[in-house]
């Protein structure tokens, strides 16, 4: 989940601003970290991915491919899946 905070430093109290980011914290980001789908082994074999990059293709981690096909990846990479090399081009 994608979150903007506006916050004015010269208005917002400290103390409220720390309780709004623990609040988003505690109610949405964990919630999103439970409830991401894990990527399933083939036959009990490890599956092996590749960079969608025509150019590296070099092998990938299951936790770089979940990054990419993350809700708010999706835009981001539109459904394929890169190295973290290739990642910070897009």
């Amino acid at each position: 989940m994608k979150v903007n905070i506006r916050v004015d430093t010269r208005v917002d109290e400290q103390e409220d601003i720390i309780g709004l980011v623990k609040y988003l914290f505690v109610n949405f980001v964990k919630e999103d970290a439970v409830n991401q789908t894990k990527l399933n082994s083939d036959n009990g074999k490890d599956r092996k991915y590749f960079c969608n990059n025509p150019v590296c293709k070099r092998e990938i981690s299951k936790k770089e491919v979940a990054f990419c096909l993350h809700v708010d990846n999706k835009d981001r990479f539109g459904g394929k899946v890169f190295c973290r090399v290739c990642q910070e081009g897009r």
